[in-house]
C-alpha cells in the first residue's frame, strides 16, 4: 500500500502546436542581425597603456630588487658578527689550551723523575733476592705504600 511505485505512463497529445516555416525562421533572424547591427559596440572600459604598465612593473620590480638587496646585505652584516665573536672566542680558547699544555710541560720538566724511586728499588731487590718468600718484603712494600700516598698528598695539596 504505497510501498511499491506505479508502473503507469502518460502521454499527452498536443494538436494546439505552431508549426514556423523555414521563411518566417530566415526573416527572425535577419530582423535580430539588423538589431544587433544597429547597436553600438560597447565601450571598452579604460585600459592603460602598454608602456604604462611596462613601467608600473619595473617600478614594483625595482622596489623588490631593492628590498631583497637590503635583506641580503643585513643578513651578511648578521653573519659577520657571528664570524668575528666565534674567531675571538676561538683565539681566546687556544691561548687558554696553549698556557694549560706549557704548564703541564714545565710540570713534567720540574717532576723530572716520579716519586720514591729509592723505596720502589728496594721493594724490586727484596723480590728478586727471595721469589719463593714474598711476604719478608712487607715492610718495604708498607714503606713504599706510605711514601706514593705522601706524594700524592703533597701533589694535591700544591695544585691547590
Amino acid at each position: 500500500m504505497g510501498g511499491s511505485q506505479s508502473t503507469r505512463k502518460l502521454s499527452v497529445d498536443n494538436d494546439n502546436a505552431i508549426s514556423v516555416s523555414q521563411e518566417a525562421l530566415d526573416r527572425i533572424q535577419a530582423q535580430l542581425n539588423a538589431k544587433q547591427a544597429e547597436q553600438p559596440p560597447p565601450q571598452p572600459q579604460y585600459t592603460p597603456p602598454s608602456y604604462f604598465e611596462s613601467q608600473k612593473r619595473q617600478q614594483e620590480n625595482a622596489s623588490e630588487e631593492a628590498y631583497w638587496a637590503r635583506r641580503i646585505e643585513n643578513l651578511k652584516r648578521a653573519h659577520e658578527k657571528i664570524n668575528s665573536g666565534m674567531h675571538l672566542e676561538y683565539q681566546k680558547t687556544l691561548k687558554e689550551a696553549n698556557e694549560l699544555f706549557d704548564l703541564a710541560k714545565a710540570d713534567k720538566i720540574a717532576g723530572k723523575l716520579p716519586p720514591c724511586q729509592e723505596e720502589k728499588t728496594k721493594v724490586l731487590e727484596c723480590y728478586s733476592t727471595n721469589p719463593d718468600k714474598s711476604l719478608l718484603c712487607s715492610v718495604l712494600v708498607n714503606e713504599f705504600n706510605d711514601c706514593v700516598c705522601k706524594s700524592r698528598v703533597a701533589a694535591v695539596s700544591a695544585t691547590s
